[in-house]
C-alpha cells in the first residue's frame, strides 16, 4: 500500500505514470497517484463499467491527504457495489447542488418581501401603504438588514425590533409595527403557495411566520373613548366657531357630523360625481371606502345646503376639497392639525377628527336610532351571511328618517352665552 513518504519520493518522468494503492479488494475500483512530467501528484480513482475504463480526479497531493483520498475511494467503491456509476452520480449531485444554489439565490430578500406587501396594499387601494413603508423603513430596517433573506428571519430578530420601541416608551407603536410585519410575512407565505405565482422570479421560501410567536403588548392598546357632548357638538357647528376654520374645512367638519359620523377621509377624498343634487344623495364610493363597500347616504336639508355652499366654493374642481397636493385633495393630517390648533386657542375640549364618528354614533343612539341602522349609516362591515352575500337593499328610507331625526336634534338649540361658553385666548 502507498505511504506518504513514498508519494513524496515519486520523481517526474517524461510521461505521466501511475502508482497504485493495493487494498486487496476486487470490483471496488483502485486508488492511484498520477505523477505528471511537471512533478505534480494527483490522486485518481479508476474503475470499470461494462468493460470501459473510467477515471475520477480526486485532488492534488498534499492538499488532499492520502487518508482523505482513501475515504473518497472507499465511498466510490461502495457505489460500485450497489451497481451505481460513481462519475454519473457525482455529475447528478453537482447538478442538484447547482439547482439548489440557484433556487436559494432566487429566494426573496426582506426588502423584497416588504416591497411586495406594500405593492399589494397599493393594488388593493389601501390608504395605509405609504404609512406602512415609512414606518418599516424608520423602525425595522435599522435592526434587520434589507438584504437578509426573508426566510432566514427568526422570531428573535422580530423581538429585537419591537424591544427597541418598547424600551423608548412606544409600546403602542410597537404593536403597529408588529401588525405590519405579521401581515407582510403572511403575504410571503401566500405568495409562494399561490398557483398564480408559479413562474414568479422571486419566491420567499417561508415555512412559518416568525412574528406569530411574538406577543403584542396588550396593555398598550387603548380603545378610543373620547366623544363630544351634544352641547359641545352644537357649539362646534355654530357660527361661533366658523372664524377658526377655512370655509370648506368648516363645512367638512359639519358634514362629518350631519352625515351620521362618516370617516373624514372618505368625505375628503370624494369627488363631485358622488353628489347627486337631484336625488339628494351622497355616495361614498368603493374606491375611497375603507371596506371597499359603497355607502349611499340620503341628505337631510342641512347636509343638502352644506353641499350647495361647498359647490359654490369648490365646485370648479374635481374633488370636494381640492388642494395642490400629490393626491389632489385636502390632506387628512391638515384637518387634524387645524382642529388641534382650534382646541388650543379656544380651550375647547380636545378631540381628533375620528372622535366625530364616535360622537355621532353615540348621540344618535341616545335619541333612539337602532345600532343596526347606525352601523349601516357608518358603513360598518356586516359579516353575517345574509348581509355579506345577499342583502343589497340600500335602506335609504330608513337612513333618511334617522338622519332627519339626527338633524333635528342638532338644530334644536338656540345659542346663548349663558348656556354655552367658549373662552378665547
Amino acid at each position: 500500500m502507498l505511504t506518504v513518504s513514498e508519494i513524496k519520493g515519486f520523481k517526474p518522468k517524461d510521461k505521466p505514470y501511475y502508482k497504485w494503492d493495493k487494498d486487496g479488494q476486487r470490483g471496488t475500483g483502485k486508488l492511484a497517484v498520477q505523477v505528471t512530467p511537471r512533478g505534480s501528484k494527483c490522486f485518481t480513482f479508476r474503475y470499470f463499467v461494462n468493460g470501459k475504463t473510467k477515471f475520477i480526479q480526486l485532488g492534488v497531493f498534499p492538499e488532499l491527504t492520502l487518508l482523505k483520498a482513501r475515504e473518497k475511494a472507499k465511498e466510490y467503491g461502495a457505489m460500485l457495489k450497489d451497481g451505481l456509476d460513481p462519475k454519473a452520480e457525482m455529475i447528478a449531485y453537482n447538478i442538484n447542488q447547482e439547482q439548489i444554489r440557484q433556487e436559494e439565490a432566487q429566494k426573496g430578500s426582506f426588502e423584497q418581501l416588504i416591497n411586495g406587501y406594500v405593492d399589494k396594499l397599493k393594488s388593493d387601494g389601501k390608504r395605509s401603504s405609504e404609512r406602512v413603508l415609512k414606518a418599516i423603513e424608520k423602525d425595522v430596517f435599522n435592526v434587520i438588514p434589507k438584504t437578509i433573506k426573508a426566510k432566514d428571519i427568526t422570531s428573535n430578530e422580530i423581538k429585537l425590533v419591537l424591544a427597541k420601541m418598547i424600551q423608548r416608551g412606544a409600546a403602542a407603536h410597537s404593536n403597529k409595527i408588529r401588525s405590519y410585519l405579521h401581515a407582510a410575512f403572511n403575504f410571503g407565505l401566500k405568495h409562494d403557495n399561490d398557483p398564480a405565482n408559479l413562474n414568479s422570479q422571486v419566491l420567499f421560501g417561508l415555512l412559518y411566520n416568525p412574528v406569530a410567536a411574538v406577543p403584542k403588548q396588550t396593555h398598550a392598546d387603548k380603545v378610543g373613548d373620547n366623544w363630544l357632548r351634544l352641547d359641545e357638538v352644537r357649539l362646534l357647528i355654530s357660527d361661533q366657531t366658523r372664524e377658526h376654520f377655512s370655509p370648506d374645512v368648516f363645512i367638512l367638519i359639519k358634514l362629518c357630523i350631519f352625515l351620521g359620523g362618516q370617516r373624514p377621509y372618505e368625505i375628503i377624498a370624494s369627488k363631485w360625481s358622488a353628489v347627486d343634487f337631484k336625488a339628494r344623495t351622497f355616495e361614498i364610493t368603493k374606491d375611497v371606502s375603507k371596506n371597499y363597500r359603497p355607502n349611499l347616504i340620503p341628505l337631510s336639508d342641512s347636509a343638502y345646503t352644506m353641499f350647495q355652499e361647498l359647490y359654490n366654493y369648490n365646485g370648479g374642481s374635481e374633488y370636494l376639497f381640492p388642494r395642490t397636493t400629490k393626491t389632489g385633495h385636502l390632506d387628512p393630517n391638515y384637518l387634524n392639525k387645524v382642529i388641534r390648533k382650534f382646541c388650543a386657542k379656544t380651550e375647547f375640549r380636545k378631540f381628533i377628527p375620528r372622535d366625530l364618528r364616535r360622537t355621532a354614533k353615540t348621540l344618535m343612539g341616545e335619541i333612539g336610532i337602532s345600532k343596526s341602522l347606525r352601523d349601516r349609516l357608518q358603513n360598518h362591515a356586516l359579516n353575517d351571511v345574509s348581509s355579506k352575500h345577499y342583502d343589497r337593499y340600500e335602506y335609504l328610507p330608513e337612513k333618511k328618517k334617522a338622519l332627519d331625526a339626527w338633524e333635528s336634534n342638532l338644530n334644536r338649540c338656540v345659542y346663548d352665552d349663558n348656556v354655552i361658553f367658549m373662552n378665547k385666548k
